[in-house]
């Protein structure tokens, strides 16, 4: 079975698309991936296609989608497309950069709906994702497959670090509303005075209102780092005492298991992160995570305080997050799940 795999993103930032290929190469797959660049990408897509030297198609983002159906008459490959995330559920209701009852909000729910509508088999991360996803569109269930996330190990793996005195707390996002950076700086402002310190590291939609906020607390205990390219992150994950999840008041906060999940119980840290339905699909409270309330400062910092208090415990979960990624979210296990499912569909 040749698959092959298509796209416009950059290899480099787009982890999930490097930790499949990574995988299925690591199950012996006989995989191909053909990612085209400048004004004439979409053209070299289509001449790519009509090579038909595969068997089947593995699709990343909705214009390559879109081509890849297109040209299905000619060369009669089923299509799995890994959505990944809903532009609708993304744009409109957890960032809201476009408004619900605009023109636009309704193509983009079109344009979600038709995608799932044109592939064969639809890839999602969670299972409340794929919940979402029949519920939203009215899709049919049987379509949609979960592949976990995981971590590029190549970066992301256990290493030692010198230790601050404080007792260190690392966050690394992309500061988009479900991660709910504010809840962050008001749970540092609360542990002011104990010892504890915490590095924000990242840019994005919020960055601004977010500092602003940490300035009008006058915040005391946390630096805000800005962007870090991922082989820069493991030096700072690598010198927490615990690491941040999301916190954020959204509905899509709820569904998802963040790239930072992974990639900190990979490097055998301890989480700290909300407790919605999607992270105990996979987790499990004090065993191999810590979970709190969802958009609760309060909460938050008490978190951190009995992590603090109790090394055991947090040397308890961050050993078991790292076998919990051992045993589940590796790319290998992860490339031979989905090889697995694609070869019981052809």
């Amino acid at each position: 079975m040749k698959i092959l795999m298509l796209g416009i993103y950059n290899i480099e930032d787009y982890s999930r698309g490097r930790v499949i290929y990574n995988g299925l190469k690591k199950n012996k797959a006989n995989v191909k991936r053909y990612l085209p660049k400048g004004p004439l990408k979409y053209i070299k897509l289509a001449i790519r296609l009509l090579k038909k030297d595969y068997d089947v198609l593995f699709v990343t983002g909705k214009i390559c989608l879109f081509v890849s159906w297109i040209l299905k008459p000619i060369h009669k490959k089923k299509i799995f497309f890994d959505a990944f995330i809903s532009d609708y559920d993304n744009l409109v209701n957890d960032r809201k950069v476009v408004k619900k009852s605009s023109l636009k909000a309704k193509f983009l729910w079109l344009i979600d709906k038709f995608s799932c509508q044109i592939s064969d088999y639809i890839i999602l991360d969670t299972k409340e994702h794929v919940k979402y996803f029949v519920n939203e569109f009215g899709l049919n269930k049987k379509k949609f497959y979960v592949v976990y996330i995981g971590a590029d190990e190549n970066i992301f793996y256990p290493r030692k670090s010198k230790k601050t005195k404080d007792f260190l707390v690392s966050f690394h996002g992309t500061f988009i509303p479900l991660q709910g950076i504010e809840y962050i700086v008001k749970a540092a402002k609360k542990l002011e005075g104990k010892n504890i310190v915490f590095e924000i590291i990242g840019k994005g939609q919020t960055y601004n209102k977010i500092v602003d906020l940490a300035n009008r607390l006058k915040v005391k205990n946390v630096s805000f780092l800005g962007f870090k390219k991922i082989h820069i992150l493991p030096k700072y994950v690598s010198k927490a005492d615990v690491c941040l999840g999301i916190f954020g008041n959204t509905e899509k906060t709820k569904r998802v298991i963040p790239n930072k999940a992974y990639e900190v119980i990979a490097m055998k840290k301890c989480l700290i992160t909300a407790d919605t339905k999607a992270i105990n699909e996979l987790f499990e409270h004090k065993k191999n995570i810590y979970l709190c309330k969802v958009a609760d400062e309060n909460s938050l910092a008490k978190a951190i305080l009995n992590l603090k208090k109790n090394r055991k415990l947090l040397n308890k979960i961050s050993k078991n997050g790292y076998l919990l990624f051992k045993d589940v979210c590796t790319s290998k296990i992860i490339g031979k799940n989905l090889y697995d499912y694609i070869k019981s569909k052809l």
